[in-house]
């Protein structure tokens, strides 16, 4: 139920927020990645829960662009 949830909330955003979302996580992720190396991270599941973040934003902002070209082409 957390993914449906999750894809929901994703979907009703406009690009512009995804985009900055997005920046958000990859700076998130750069930071656990160096706490990783250095031990000093002790939920490791984090990266992976960011990750498949990352995706399903990618998802949705490909979703949004194939929309509006289809769009765009039909008029």
């Amino acid at each position: 139920m957390k993914k449906v949830t999750e894809l929901k909330e994703i979907r009703e955003k406009d690009t512009k927020a995804l985009v900055k979302e997005l920046a958000d996580l990859n700076k998130k992720m750069a930071e656990l990645q160096f706490k990783t190396s250095f031990r000093r991270l002790k939920n490791f599941h984090e990266i992976t829960d960011m990750r498949k973040r990352t995706a399903r934003i990618w998802t949705v902002l490909n979703e949004k662009a194939i929309a509006e070209f289809n769009n765009k082409e039909s008029k």
